[in-house]
């Protein structure tokens, strides 16, 4: 029992299939563990104990049966700030939303697939202001922090749902991403996080084409679990995918060797990439030369226009929304309000030029995988930073998202894997990018460098509990 917090979602299948354990003893530790830590980490800003407990004597009464939804069922859980959960107030990070006007009566596809497996949704997680800060900031949540280092930065924008599961609170959960907001927050807390191609997992509203939503775990199989439940049809959504029966843990176990695969230490724009994240991050791509990959150097430098042009879509599409609110509640979010202010300045001809500089950068990235199959870099160029800003400079918000952001505007499925800790200690990932649809492919890679690689390590109790 002492273990329990670090249980895989499939030891709970297993444990629950033989009667070891129960949904209500698991959502019960889950739910104390929540309420030990949340006043120090931050990741959850709702929590419903009656709603968690009452799933889970559901759960418990199927597994007794023998009618089981599936392997999820009564796998503690959580929401995401950014997916509309029935009943559940969503203010999508900021201070604006500080009265509770989003109550949705219905639920974000993601959520809806989760309830469906018989998931126990604990409650809602953190997220910086809509997403767009690569932090665990919000002027409406406060601070999430890191559990490997309260003093770092969890990182956005799925930061509760990464620290719920970085801190043994849950072993799995649901994030978006739009420039990142999996696989950074993954990187800083040492979890596996999988951006899927966009439109293979349904979202609802489909509110831009480089919106995804994946898994976020401990291993790589229990994000294929997750992977395998949302990735189910659902008709709201009509740029998803078309619907395929597609078999995720069959990729798991398959050989990658002859696969061409490419390094890249760093893009040429934004903050110069730490020296030691790429030492970390280039030796721990060497791991795949051992799998009978063929590794290659590749060079590949954007200019610092381009970079401004990707800004200015995201800083116009963050505005767009911001600019909703009245100046009264755009004034509760300081961070984004300045950061946006100089868009109100941009003409549709700069935007269009913006996304059309965006459309080149696009094509440069796919023209990559003519001759590779993979690619491989940093998931972030930098190690985490102090957990109360926004990004390690006030001038440069954006620049902590270059190496992730492209591989969203070419849906392109990308992961990031934990490859090792600095000096310091901090987490650092390793970022898988396949062909667009090759999710397969991806998973494949991710599973082959865990096995090679070993269990990937989780942080100190010690550290966490805040008693050290």
């Amino acid at each position: 029992m002492s273990d329990l917090h670090w249980m895989s979602a499939s030891a709970l299948a297993e444990a629950y299939r033989a009667r070891q354990l129960s949904p209500v003893e698991v959502t019960r530790a889950a739910l104390d563990r929540l309420a030990a830590l949340n006043p120090r980490l931050n990741a959850f800003y709702l929590v419903d104990e009656d709603g968690a407990m009452k799933a889970a004597g559901q759960s418990e009464a199927r597994w007794m049966q023998g009618a089981e939804f599936g392997p999820l069922d009564g796998v503690p859980t959580s929401a995401k700030d950014a997916l509309s959960t029935i009943g559940w107030v969503t203010y999508r990070g900021s201070g604006a939303h500080q009265e509770p006007t989003s109550n949705p009566d219905s639920d974000a596809p993601a959520i809806a697939r989760q309830r469906e497996q018989g998931m126990v949704l604990l409650g809602k997680t953190t997220m910086p202001d809509f997403g767009i800060l690569a932090s665990g900031y919000s002027s409406k949540h406060g601070v999430t922090r890191n559990p490997w280092n309260q003093a770092l930065n969890c990182g956005g924008s799925s930061s509760g749902a990464a620290v719920s599961v970085a801190a043994g609170i849950a072993p799995l959960a649901v994030g978006t991403d739009i420039v990142g907001s999996i696989r950074l927050p993954a990187s800083f807390c040492g979890l596996y996080g999988l951006k899927p191609s966009q439109g293979r997992v349904p979202y609802y509203p489909p509110n831009d084409p480089a919106l995804a939503a994946g898994p976020m775990s401990r291993n790589v199989a229990d994000a294929v679990l997750l992977m395998q439940a949302i990735g189910r049809p659902d008709q709201r959504d009509f740029t998803a995918l078309p619907p395929s029966p597609i078999d995720y843990a069959a990729a798991m176990g398959g050989s990658v060797a002859g696969a061409r695969v490419g390094w890249l230490d760093q893009l040429g724009f934004g903050t110069s990439a730490d020296a030691e994240v790429i030492q970390i991050a280039g030796r721990a791509a060497r791991i795949f030369e051992g799998c009978g990959c063929a590794l290659r150097p590749i060079s590949l430098a954007f200019a610092p226009d381009e970079l401004a042009a990707a800004e200015t879509y995201y800083r116009t599409r963050c505005y767009a929304e911001f600019m909703k609110f009245t100046s009264a509640q755009r004034d509760r979010a300081v961070v984004i309000r300045d950061w946006t202010a100089s868009i109100s300045r941009v003409g549709a001809r700069e935007l269009f030029d913006a996304m059309q500089t965006m459309r080149r950068m696009r094509e440069r990235v796919v023209r990559l995988f003519d001759d590779l199959d993979f690619l491989l870099l940093p998931s972030v160029h930098i190690p985490p930073f102090a957990a109360e800003l926004p990004a390690p400079d006030a001038d440069a918000l954006f620049a902590p998202w270059i190496n992730t952001f492209l591989f969203n505007i070419t849906e392109q499925p990308a992961a990031s894997v934990p490859c090792g800790l600095t000096a310091a200690g901090a987490p650092v990932g390793l970022q898988i990018v396949g062909r667009r649809f090759d999710d397969e492919g991806v998973i494949g890679m991710s599973s082959a460098f865990e096995r090679m690689s070993g269990p990937f390590p989780m942080p100190d109790e010690a550290r966490i509990l805040g008693q050290s």
